[in-house]
């Protein structure tokens, strides 16, 4: 099912409307995230004439490795987008200018429809990890409970890697006073 928003079906003021939809409906492919469940998105379109806003929120699960222990894990995510839509005649300049913002759109006012599915991917896109399960606030895996590693201290990561002692050896003259 694809989104669309049906411009004349919308009464003045606030309307709720809900979208669910596949990663393949959506077109939405991550090298490192599978998407096992629909996506589902939840719209707020509050109309005035022919100026829409429209306040969205996307809620799906990614699947993924572990970054520390490679087990198959899965996390929820929450997106937002925002979009002003108007249905109106545009200049070329006013067409550019809303094109440069990025959450305005004018179409023309002969438009019907509007197909969310784009705002919806990119708004996912946005919002994925880089790497999941997210660390929690104390540092630990919530998956396998692993804590992050420490921040090593200058002279730990010297004796840790041998390729930088030849640094450590490198001596540095003083400055000469008044110089």
């Amino acid at each position: 099912m694809r989104a669309l928003l049906v411009l004349d079906d919308l009464a003045e003021g606030p309307n709720a409307l809900a979208f669910e939809q596949s990663a393949e409906e959506l077109a939405l492919k991550d090298e490192f995230f599978a998407f096992p469940a629909l996506i589902e998105t939840r719209v707020e379109v509050r109309r005035a004439l022919d100026n829409f806003r429209l306040d969205g929120v996307v809620t799906c699960r990614i699947a993924g490795e572990c970054y520390r222990c490679l087990a198959e894990v899965q996390e929820g995510i929450s997106a937002r987008f925002r979009l002003l839509l108007q249905r109106r005649q545009a200049t070329h300049a006013e067409l550019a200018s809303a094109e440069r913002d990025g959450f305005i759109e004018i179409v023309d006012p002969g438009t019907r429809e509007v197909d969310l599915c784009a705002y919806i991917r990119e708004a996912v896109i946005l919002d994925l990890p880089m790497r999941i399960p997210t660390p929690d606030a104390a540092g630990r895996c919530p998956h396998c409970g692993v804590e992050e590693a420490a921040e090593l201290t200058a002279e730990q990561e010297r004796a840790a890697d041998p390729r930088w002692a030849a640094l450590a050896q490198i001596e540095f003259s003083q400055p000469k006073e008044g110089s």
